[in-house]
C-alpha cells in the first residue's frame, strides 16, 4: 500500500468516526438543547429595563450638607486643643449640645434614613458628652485640673474619661452616618 492510500484510509477512518458520532457532542446536544441561531441570542441578551430611581432630592442633599458641616465643625474643635482647659471642656460642651438640634433643623432625611439613624446614634452620644464636659469643667480650675484627692478629683476624672469615651463613639457614628449616605446616594445616581 502506498504512502497516499493510508493516509486517505486514516482519514477517511477519521472522518467517519466523526460523522459517525462516536462520542460525537453534537448528537447529544442536538437531543438536550437545540442549537442556538444569532437571533436568539441577540434577544437573550435584551433584558427588562427597571425604572431608575429618582435622583436624589434637594432636601436630602441638604441633610446631608447639614450633617457633614456640623461634622467638619466638630472634628475642627476636637482636633484644634492641644491642653484641654476648663475653657475647652466648656466649649466643647457648647458645640456637642449642637448636634441634635442641628440634626433636627436638616429635617426629614428621606431616602438616607439608614444614615439619620447612625447620625441620631451619634448625637445622642455628643448630648452625653456634652453633659459630662459641663460637669468635668465646672469641677476644675481654669488650667483644667483639679485638687488630688478631694471628691471633685474622683467626679472630675470619671466625668472626663466618660467625655472622652462618648465623644470617641459618637465621632464613629457620625462618621459612618456619612459615608453610609454616600454610598446611599452613589446607589441614587446621583
Amino acid at each position: 500500500m502506498t504512502t497516499f492510500r493510508i493516509l486517505a484510509a486514516s482519514s477517511a477512518a477519521a472522518l467517519a468516526l466523526v460523522a459517525g458520532g462516536c462520542g460525537s457532542s453534537d448528537e447529544s446536544r442536538s437531543e438536550s438543547t437545540p442549537p442556538t441561531t444569532t437571533a436568539q441570542a441577540a434577544d437573550e441578551d435584551v433584558t427588562t429595563t427597571e425604572p431608575l430611581p429618582e435622583p436624589i432630592t434637594a432636601a436630602e442633599t441638604r441633610w446631608l450638607q447639614q450633617l457633614e458641616s456640623y461634622y467638619e465643625r466638630f472634628e475642627h474643635e476636637f482636633a484644634r486643643s492641644g491642653t484641654v482647659t476648663q475653657a475647652t471642656m466648656l466649649r466643647w460642651a457648647r458645640i456637642y449640645s449642637e448636634c441634635a438640634r442641628m440634626l433636627r433643623r436638616a429635617g426629614d432625611p428621606g431616602r438616607l434614613e439608614p444614615a439619620h439613624r447612625l447620625a441620631e446614634r451619634g448625637c445622642n452620644r455628643l448630648t452625653k458628652a456634652a453633659r459630662l464636659w459641663r460637669r468635668a469643667g465646672s469641677v476644675s480650675r481654669l488650667g483644667g485640673g483639679v485638687v488630688a484627692g478631694t471628691p471633685d478629683a474622683a467626679q472630675f476624672e470619671r466625668d472626663f474619661n466618660a467625655a472622652f469615651e462618648a465623644t470617641g463613639n459618637a465621632q464613629y457614628d457620625l462618621q459612618e452616618a456619612i459615608s453610609r449616605a454616600n454610598e446611599i446616594r452613589k446607589t441614587l445616581g446621583s
